[in-house]
């Protein structure tokens, strides 16, 4: 494998073929991009094959940030002064009797308009859509719209549709809010956030009032809400979603009075880092305009009111009775109202809970904006930061601390403390900084630099056996190791009943030559001849130094006629073959050969070598640069 491996590198090595090497490296580099960009069928399995992995790896950094959310919150608490007024399935049961099935006639949201109102209520919003007139109770509908217009802390909702449609209808201007947007990533046209028609509430509310939010609600990829679109985009204009527009007035009410405009209200700032400020609030949101929300869990903690109770009350003090929730109870609280029945299909999938209602989600988007805490996703550049610094303390580790349990223990105690500090983060200050990509990085760093020092480890341990088992002048195995092979030779000729040749290898008048031409030249003549020999052997035969001028060959699985044949082919090959002795000087040398076979000629290493130099001695006698000639075999009986 090594001789393979010099090979392929002398052939690179070579000038000629530098240039062959670079084209092969560009048109390969061509090829790749070609098929990333074509719009050939291997593109489209490689770009749909990137896509899938990073659809997967993003929905599992969705379900840790899901994970996250299920932690204890200490930091932010549900505000008391939020109320869900819960249409509930017992609301649906207990008032069917007398007001029918649902939906009821909307005289019933105008008795608790008035109930609460008369309490002291701050804010109502009514997270359902009053679509069209009701049959037979039209004047019902007109007295819900004269009381959504007596009182300017009443809202309703609306929401939008990209259905076709040939005359969309337009909305009042007294609902489109003034926006400035600086930010160059969220444009709104072409998204999700622009839409094509409206589904319009009945006129008479249109007329009356313009506290009116939009309650569409997108989903993730998964199916699960995490986030929410404060603002949509309709026909050129900007609209608020329900609950920011109660939190915007909410907060102009409550904290800066003296701003009250209805005529105008503060402009709506989008800065260049995706933050939606307006009075001292500033929201972080993505790309597509949607804020992170904060859940006050693991549980729902907002207290709901189940709708038949306050409906009671109401017909309680008709009756002259105690209410079971007097007005008063509603004083300066936030309420909304909305369906929390699993039968009416308003509900979400968040990551607090598989069945969410919608309405409750209302009231977490008003308290995150009240509460100035929406969760904040660190940038894709302080993610890819975070990964680059855990691959390079990973790293360090591994290279600098020799034990492989304890590189171990660091990297699970550095992946751990990365988790409990991002879920710190999460928790403490709202910044959701990634945990897939940071963990993937530290077990591939880990898992490529223990490779690495494996593969260091066995090069070292090569290296050291090189040096343990080959001559340094010739880089042929040493006398050692020639021992050694000698015994395993016989101990699997033994074992298969088979044979091997062992040739002993002398350099003709080396002694001469050295004395002529310095050592320097024999000590490249040593090496051109050792490397020589490497070549005229077949793969599986070994090539030694026995010492000084002297080789060792032994050829496996070889007898003695097929042994003497190789000898003289490797001893033509020799004498055929110029020596350089410098960059001006060649020379021809000999050798002389002496040949011995396992088992007829010897059942010992000692035997062996023994009747080997035998026959090398009589080569030299006869004349040199030839494979002196066989004596007689001993009568030898292989060993068992």
């Amino acid at each position: 494998m090594n001789e393979i491996l010099d090979k392929i590198k002398q052939f690179f090595n070579e000038k000629k073929y530098r240039y062959i090497y670079l084209i092969i490296v560009l048109a390969i580099i061509f090829i790749f991009s070609f098929s990333l960009t074509s719009s050939n069928k291997f593109s489209r399995n490689i770009k749909h094959f990137l896509y899938n992995v990073g659809q997967f790896f993003e929905q599992t950094e969705l379900k840790t940030h899901d994970l996250r959310c299920q932690l204890p919150n200490r930091k932010i608490k549900a505000n008391p002064n939020v109320v869900i007024l819960s249409i509930d399935d017992t609301s649906l049961e207990v008032l069917e009797e007398q007001y029918g099935r649902y939906p009821w006639k909307r005289g019933i949201y105008v008795d608790i308009i008035e109930y609460m109102q008369a309490g002291g209520v701050d804010s109502i919003a009514f997270d359902l859509m009053f679509l069209g007139y009701r049959e037979g109770a039209k004047d019902q509908d007109i007295l819900l719209a004269s009381t959504l217009g007596k009182y300017k802390n009443t809202y309703v909702s609306m929401n939008f549709d990209v259905r076709d449609a040939e005359h969309p209808p337009d909305i009042s201007e007294a609902l489109i809010y003034n926006v400035e947007n600086n930010s160059p990533n969220i444009k709104f046209a072409d998204t999700k956030l622009e839409f094509t028609n409206c589904r319009l509430i009945f006129d008479d509310i249109l007329k009356k009032t313009d506290k009116i939010g939009i309650i569409n609600f997108f989903r993730d990829d998964d199916g699960i809400s995490r986030r929410v679109n404060v603002l949509f985009k309709y026909k050129d204009y900007l609209y608020p979603y329900l609950a920011f527009k109660v939190a915007y007035d909410y907060i102009q009410n409550h904290e800066n009075p003296d701003n009250i405009d209805s005529q105008k209200r503060p402009k709506i700032v989008i800065t260049k880092n995706n933050e939606i400020t307006f009075f001292n609030r500033k929201i972080p949101v993505d790309n597509s305009g949607a804020m992170l929300l904060n859940w006050y869990g693991p549980s729902r903690t907002f207290l709901h009111i189940p709708f038949w109770q306050v409906i009671k009350s109401i017909n309680d003090v008709k009756k002259g009775k105690d209410p079971l929730i007097p007005p008063e109870y509603f004083k300066n609280k936030v309420v909304f109202v909305g369906v929390t029945a699993t039968s009416l299909f308003d509900i979400k999938t968040t990551p607090l809970d598989r069945i969410y209602p919608g309405v409750e989600l209302q009231t977490t988007v008003f308290n995150n904006i009240i509460d100035n805490n929406s969760t904040r996703r660190a940038k894709p550049i302080v993610d890819f930061s975070i990964c680059i610094i855990l691959i390079v303390l990973t790293a360090v580790i591994a290279i600098k601390v020799k034990s492989s349990i304890t590189t171990s223990i660091m990297t699970i105690l550095i992946t751990a403390f990365y988790i409990i500090l991002a879920c710190y983060l999460f928790k403490e200050y709202f910044i959701w900084i990634g945990l897939v990509n940071p963990v993937i990085s530290i077990i591939l760093t880990f898992t490529v630099m223990y490779i690495i020092k494996y593969l260091l480890k066995s090069r070292d341990f090569e290296h050291t056996y090189k040096l343990a088992t080959t001559d340094g002048l010739t880089n042929l195995y040493n006398h050692r190791y020639f021992q050694d092979e000698m015994i395993r030779s016989i101990e699997k000729a033994n074992k298969t009943k088979g044979h091997f040749t062992l040739v002993l290898v002398d350099i003709d008048f080396f002694k001469k030559f050295n004395d002529t031409y310095g050592h320097q030249a024999g000590d490249a003549v040593l090496k051109q001849v050792a490397e020589t020999l490497k070549k005229s052997v077949r793969p599986g035969d070994l090539v030694a130094r026995y010492g000084g001028e002297e080789m060792a060959i032994i050829f496996a699985d070889t007898d003695l006629e097929e042994g003497i044949k190789l000898a003289d082919n490797i001893c033509k090959i020799i004498a055929a073959k110029p020596f350089k002795l410098s960059d001006t000087v060649e020379k021809h040398v000999t050798i002389s050969l002496g040949v011995s076979t396992y088992p007829q000629c010897g059942l010992t290493p000692t035997e062996l070598i023994e009747f080997s130099d035998q026959g090398l001695y009589r080569a030299k006698e006869g004349g040199r640069n030839q494979v002196g000639a066989i004596g007689e075999l001993p009568d030898l009986k292989p060993l068992k």
